[in-house]
Order: structure tokens, then C-alpha cells, then sequence
């Protein structure tokens, strides 16, 4: 097989209509929240590999502070490789990333992925095994806001149902920022209550609650609604095993952690020291298609589901390919933005909410590799800047 010749690494900005990150207020805490008339220029990463064989792999999305530098450093440790030795370009390019975590591997990964798909003519879920073509799918609503745009328990349910109407079959709320218990708990009811008695529901305050025993009260009422779980409730951001076991211990729930603890090893210590009930990916946060294997893999030997974080063509792949039947997530929806994933497409691909089956469904692309296609026009347009690596 040939060997990587050069890899671009490029960042350009999508636009977001009515959405702003609140550094002023204490408690949005710099959020990206609604903000009606502002535009927010949100940054994308690809990541191009071209080998010397005439292959491309390729990967974009939106991207984290820091991604696109650790993304050179990874990419430095792969060119001149060969490219189907993802496992070795994977734990070279981590080790070279220490101290930090390797936001910028994740787009690598699922770059050689797309690669080694393109390679041979098949999809990415038929690499991984898998044999679903659509996934089921539930929304995920953005943190509730006092500017009208999911204000009020009364305006989740309708937002909700209006989505039921168009077929989704369960619905996740990221709770408002304030972390009221007695609100979070009536609006956890009214939830139920509108919903109906079949719909999935799932609870995830975002890390609002300032103390376990807010978090506890609110638990109690998700699980006296039938919810399907209950997902980082605390500050700081998720991270301590310890007072998740306590929340365990007081809840009969399942807890759902690790959106915030950073790849498999350290996933698998929160699980087995009692934080966490189920597992929580990303490729773009778990060191792409590889590392979310290696965590997914784990759980299925100890019959643990793993969840996959918010959307992306990667994403339904994974999901396509689990032993579980696990739920898709289109996140973060509202009546102000319908489409949660970046427009930067030629092939169709959306996370838009209209796009939802009668089934409660999303399709899986079909396509060599990820199986999408990217505007190149539009993300030249979109101020672009691109630091390419050549093998030595």
C-alpha cells in the first residue's frame, strides 16, 4: 500500500444565524446561546490526506480551540507512513500531542478512515461490520433561554411534540442555565405529561447543578418520569468519579458520563470505579473513529451501551455499526436553529430536523469512506487558511 504524501490542514468559518457566546454573563459562562440579529462565524476543520498512490481521505467539522494546531502535529508524525497504519499514526500522533489532549488526531483518524473506505469501495459502516442503513434518532433541544426561544417548560413541549409530529421518537432537554431544581424538575414532568408515556426522554442539565443534592432532587423526578437516563448534572464539567457514584448510589436511573473525560482509558476507570452507568463518545473529542471503537469495544465486554455525542456523518456510522441499538443524536436543535451540523455539503447530507423519517430514522451515507462530499467553492469563500505537510 502507499504511503501519506502530504496532508492539508485547513480552518474556515460556517456561519451561525442568531447565536452568540455570552462571555458577559457569569452564568451562561460563554455559551453559545441565542442572541436574535447576531452571526456568529463558527470554525470549521478539514483535514485532506493524499497519498502517493493517488488516493484522498478526507474529514470536516466543526472544530475546538487548539484542534487545528494539534492537528499539525499529528498530521507531522503521519506523513511519509504508510496509510492503513491507522494504529500506529494513532498512538505516535497522542504521544507527541502530551500534555494535551489530541483534539487534532480525532480529525486525522476519521481522515484515514475516509481513506482506507475510498480505498476499497466500501462505506465506513461495512469496515466496521455493521449492517444498519439508517439509525434511529432522537432531539436533543439547546440549553433553554429567557429571549424566547425555548423559555419555558410549556415552550420545550411544543417545540417537542412538533417534532413528534414529524417523527422523532425520543427527546433529550439540555435544561437552562441557571440550574433552578424546582424547574428543572416541573418542566422533567410537564415532559412526561406531553410527551406521552412511549416517548424516550432523557435529561441532560449540562453541568448546572452547583451541588449533588440539587442534582439527586432532579434525578428523582427524571426517574420518577420513566426517563431513559440522566447525563452530567454537575459542575465541574463532569469529570469526578467519586461524587458521580454518590449520585449512582442515591438514583435509580442510569447516569450517563464521560462527555467530558477524554478517551478510552479514562473512560473505562470512570466506568469501572462506579461513576457511570453507560459510556458517552465523540470523534471529534475521543480520538476519532479509532479511539470510539476502543471505548465501544470495552463496553460491549462488560454488556455497557455507549451513546454517541451530537451529530456528524461519522457518528451515524458508529451508531450503524454497534451491537446495541443505539440512538442517534441531533443536537443541539430549537425553534431557532433546525440544523445543528455545518452546511458545508454537495451531497445531500443534513442534520436538519426535517429530515427525520416516519420511522424515526436517519440514513446512514452509503458512499465509499464517511460517504459525504464538501462544498470546496464554499470554503473558499469562507476565509479559509490551510497549513499543508509534506512527507520528508
Amino acid at each position: 500500500m502507499g504511503l501519506i504524501e502530504k496532508i492539508e490542514v485547513t480552518t474556515f468559518t460556517n456561519d451561525v444565524k442568531d447565536f452568540a457566546r455570552n462571555f458577559g454573563d457569569n452564568v451562561v459562562g460563554g455559551s453559545l446561546v441565542y442572541d436574535p440579529g447576531k452571526v456568529t462565524k463558527r470554525p470549521v476543520l478539514m483535514i485532506r490526506i493524499v497519498t502517493d498512490d493517488g488516493l484522498t481521505g478526507e474529514y470536516a467539522f466543526w472544530t475546538l480551540p487548539g484542534a487545528a494546531e494539534q492537528a499539525v502535529v499529528a498530521a507531522r508524525t503521519a506523513v511519509g507512513r504508510p496509510w492503513h497504519a491507522r494504529e500506529l499514526i494513532w498512538r505516535t500522533a497522542r504521544r507527541a500531542s502530551r500534555p494535551a489532549h489530541s483534539y487534532g488526531l480525532c480529525f486525522l483518524d476519521c481522515a484515514l478512515w475516509d481513506l482506507a473506505g475510498k480505498a476499497q469501495g466500501v462505506s465506513l459502516t461495512k469496515m466496521l461490520g455493521g449492517w444498519r442503513s439508517e439509525v434511529p434518532a432522537y432531539a436533543s433541544c439547546h440549553n433553554g433561554d429567557r429571549k424566547g426561544n425555548l423559555s419555558s417548560k410549556e415552550a420545550v413541549a411544543d417545540f417537542f411534540l412538533g417534532l413528534k409530529e414529524k417523527g422523532f421518537a425520543g427527546f433529550k432537554m439540555h435544561s437552562w442555565h441557571e440550574g433552578d431544581k424546582w424547574e428543572e424538575a416541573a418542566n422533567v414532568a410537564h415532559m412526561r405529561e406531553k410527551l406521552g408515556e412511549r416517548a424516550e426522554l432523557m435529561l441532560d442539565p449540562a453541568c448546572v447543578f452547583n451541588n449533588i443534592s440539587d442534582a439527586i432532587f432532579v434525578g428523582k423526578a427524571a426517574q420518577d418520569a420513566g426517563f431513559r437516563w440522566f447525563e452530567d448534572p454537575l459542575r465541574p464539567t463532569g469529570l469526578g468519579i467519586y461524587a458521580h457514584k454518590q449520585l449512582r448510589e442515591a438514583l435509580d436511573i442510569p447516569i450517563l458520563q464521560t462527555e467530558h473525560v477524554a478517551g478510552p482509558e479514562a473512560k473505562a476507570d470512570f466506568l469501572l470505579n462506579g461513576g457511570t452507568d453507560l459510556l458517552r463518545v465523540d470523534a471529534h473529542y475521543d480520538l476519532g473513529v479509532t479511539g470510539c471503537l476502543k471505548t465501544i469495544h470495552f463496553g460491549e465486554s462488560l454488556g455497557v451501551s455507549t451513546e454517541i455525542h451530537q451529530p456528524s456523518p461519522v457518528h451515524r456510522h458508529l451508531v450503524a455499526a454497534m451491537q446495541s441499538t443505539g440512538m442517534y443524536e441531533v443536537a443541539n436543535v430549537s425553534p431557532a436553529w433546525l440544523n445543528p451540523s455545518p452546511e458545508i455539503y454537495t451531497c445531500g447530507y443534513s442534520d436538519h430536523v426535517d429530515g427525520i423519517s416516519a420511522r424515526g430514522t436517519l440514513p446512514v451515507p452509503a458512499g465509499p469512506g464517511i460517504g459525504v462530499s464538501y462544498d470546496f467553492d464554499l470554503i473558499a469563500r469562507s476565509n479559509p487558511t490551510t497549513v499543508t505537510i509534506d512527507a520528508p
